[in-house]
């Protein structure tokens, strides 16, 4: 008995008529059986799109494809599947790679090649018929936008709640919170404050997830918090497949489009005090990282004002010789910055002084002309003076090594997720089951095609979820197949000295509360005798007493700047 899988999608034109998905998916499942086929699979679209990627049962259909789950693959007709001629010849390419058959149940035939040029065609009028659809669609939202006769809106909004066709009305839990935002902004908080801040007093997406910094943004820049609507700033573009930005003057704005959570007066003036905020604090991008060479001097500035003389240096910072690098000369701390060369990026720090004021301090009355270093060179400068044979034996630098090995193993060793596994697979299984009690309800009259799209919907993404957590199971167990094999090459690498003798400078750095530098190329390493015993550290090194300090001199090795 031959195997099939039937594939089902209503086209738009059909949406209007009641129960259409029903009688597709019955109609399919009936002429398999006549044909004497065993139903392998049924994939019933609830998504309407053209965009393939965006059909999650389309795409389970081609990945099945490859796993020899069916013989033949059954489809209404051409258009039911894609509208793009371009998807369509992939398609038949999958197919003709896996040896599977296409069953076009409207016209009563299988595909064959000879069908190549007419499919095609077919596949080219489907597509124009859907791209003038779409323009169709488009205009009258727009005439309907232009004419203010109608929002359009089809997302929901945080802050509202959409009662019939273009009226809304004021979800007062949200829009309390929302009211909350603002009051925090005005009073100073920054936006990752009013995130965790309202997650705790209970704002809640329409989800249950947390809104994010970036979402409270947004919300409280945006002009529909007073009650004005901007449409058409982003449309459809059918043959890119994606949304591109529309010109500003082709926006629509709809004012009163909305009942008011704030006014815009109210509005206005924390966006002005937000902005105020922003031109006098650092620039920072995306990741959160400053930008901009005056503003990092000036943040890098305050925080070293704040640490007092040479307990900044005690500050932590991002890099192992954040805060650490102080000049001879000024007292100012030193600053990384990124040089280019023909060799590359390379990280060179600069007294911040001759950062701010130049090298000429005669000229300029605030420059610093202490000299420049590269970070590869301060490492080496330190691993020389401090990592050989003087701090540990070879028979150390031997234990060392195998201790950090034992390390690893703990760290890599396979850890056991069958249980999971196992818990994730079963519950996969429950809600295909559940898939397929919707698919007998669909077919016996006992929801409508609207109920079955939406419950279809939230089963697919608690089931795409799962896989993807029981793939990732599977990812790891393959990646621990290589254990044995990674400790090996783990321990090789920690036997090569000099590798330990760079995790012996970062150790080093870790316990400095700072490195003068002079203009020689003199570094002096000083150590709190409370936080630790440098003359067992550096043993038998001469150093320098001063105070609670204890100093231990390395010297730069300079390279061509």
């Amino acid at each position: 008995m031959e195997r099939v899988g039937i594939y089902n999608r209503c086209s738009t034109e059909e949406e209007s008529q009641k129960n259409a998905l029903a009688s597709q998916v019955a109609e399919s499942r009936e002429l398999a059986l006549k044909m004497g086929w065993h139903i392998a699979e049924q994939y019933i679209e609830s998504e309407t799109g053209t965009v393939a990627y965006k059909r999650g049962e389309y795409q389970r259909l081609l990945s099945d494809m490859e796993k020899d789950r069916f013989d033949i693959v059954m489809i209404k007709s051409i258009d039911r599947l894609t509208r793009c001629a371009r998807d369509w010849y992939f398609f038949l390419s999958r197919l003709t790679e896996n040896g599977l058959r296409l069953y076009l149940y409207i016209e009563g035939k299988f595909y064959t090649p000879d069908d190549n040029l007419i499919s095609g065609i077919k596949a080219i009028l489907a597509e124009d018929f859907s791209r003038e659809l779409s323009k169709k669609i488009k205009n009258a939202h727009r005439r309907r936008q232009e004419k203010k006769s109608g929002c359009n809106i089809t997302c929901e909004m945080f802050g509202w709640n959409k009662t019939a066709r273009d009226v809304y009305e004021i979800n007062e839990q949200e829009a309390e919170y929302y009211r909350t935002a603002f009051t925090l902004a005005k009073e100073g908080k920054g936006f990752y404050s009013i995130s965790n801040i309202l997650y705790e007093l209970g704002a809640r997406g329409r989800r249950g997830n947390k809104i994010s910094e970036v979402q409270w943004r947004k919300m409280l820049y945006t002009p529909r918090a007073h009650g004005t609507m901007i449409l058409n700033k982003k449309t459809y573009d059918f043959d890119r497949k994606k949304y591109v930005e529309v010109p500003k003057e082709r926006w629509i704005v709809m004012e009163n489009a909305l009942p008011p959570i704030v006014s815009k007066e109210y509005q206005q003036e924390v966006i002005r005090l937000l902005q105020e905020r922003a031109g006098k604090s650092p620039c920072r991008n995306s990741s959160g990282k400053v930008t901009g060479k005056k503003q990092r001097e000036e943040a890098e500035e305050e925080k070293s004002q704040t640490a007092g003389a040479w307990g900044k240096a005690l500050m932590k910072g991002k890099y192992p010789l954040s805060r650490k690098l102080v000049c001879a000369e000024c007292g100012k701390p030193y600053y990384r910055t990124l040089q280019r060369s023909k060799e590359g990026q390379r990280t060179v720090w600069k007294c911040s002084t001759f950062l701010s004021g130049g090298r000429d301090k005669e000229k300029s009355g605030t420059g610093c002309g202490n000299i420049h270093l590269t970070e590869d060179g301060i490492l080496r400068g330190i691993g020389e003076a401090f990592g050989g044979e003087e701090v540990f034996s070879r028979e150390e630098w031997r234990e060392l090594a195998k201790d950090a090995v034992r390390t690893a193993q703990k760290a890599l060793a396979p850890k056991s997720s069958q249980a999971y596994l196992a818990a994730w697979e079963k519950e996969y299984k429950k809600l295909a089951a559940k898939k397929d009690v919707l698919v007998e309800k669909l077919l016996g009259a006992v929801i409508s095609d609207e109920d079955f799209k939406r419950v279809h919907g939230d089963i697919s993404g608690q089931m795409k979820a799962l896989l993807d957590k029981i793939n990732g199971i599977k990812d790891e167990e393959e990646q621990y197949n290589s254990y044995e094999m990674r400790i090996r090459k783990i321990k090789e690498e920690l036997e090569k000295e000099s590798l330990m003798q760079k995790a012996l400078v970062m150790e080093l750095l870790r316990g400095t509360d700072h490195i003068e530098v002079h203009r020689d190329g003199t570094l002096i390493l000083w150590m709190d005798k409370r936080a630790a015993d440098p003359a067992e550290i550096f043993r038998g090194k001469e150093g320098i007493e001063r105070a609670d300090l204890y100093g231990i001199r390395a010297d730069y090795i300079r390279e061509h700047l």
